[in-house]
């Protein structure tokens, strides 16, 4: 069976995903969970708002939301939702080991210029990018078995 293109994608996310969990990283899928990062900067600007007597870093580090937008500071957590939403469909996964990183997954390594742009501003953001590479086979086997029974 020739695999579609939206199957080897999904493959790949899977891939990269285990790959990141084994290291022992945090990470999210940009694909599926870019708006819940612009929630979660719109609840803690609205945290602040309605009670400013607490720093806007203060919201930001102890939210119930860090784990998915891993900022300590409001600056960091303003800086990454402007690039994302200017550069955020070119990117699949937002990841941190020792720092915040992007990550693009493809199945031949080849970025096109609209890419290449996104990732020099990145890059100049002080932002680490690396492409996750796997090889998906275009066809895969399979059996269908009949089991015995019904009418």
């Amino acid at each position: 069976m020739e695999l579609e293109k939206q199957d080897m994608e999904k493959i790949i996310a899977i891939v990269a995903a285990r790959y990141f969990t084994q290291q022992g990283w945090k990470w999210v899928d940009l694909r599926e969970d870019i708006s819940a990062l612009r929630k979660a900067y719109d609840e803690l600007k609205e945290q602040y708002d309605a009670y400013p007597y607490m720093s806007h870093d203060w919201y930001v580090s102890n939210s119930a939301t860090r784990n998915i937008h891993m900022c300590e500071k409001w600056e960091e957590l303003k800086e990454l939702i402007r690039f994302l939403e200017d550069y955020g469909e070119y990117f699949d996964f937002l990841v941190r080991d020792t720092k915040r990183s992007f990550c693009i997954t493809s199945t031949d390594g080849q970025l096109g210029p609209e890419v290449k742009n996104a990732i020099s501003e990145a890059r100049r953001l002080r932002y680490n990018v690396f492409v996750f590479k796997v090889d998906v086979p275009q066809s895969i086997g399979f059996e269908l078995l009949q089991l015995g029974g019904g009418l």
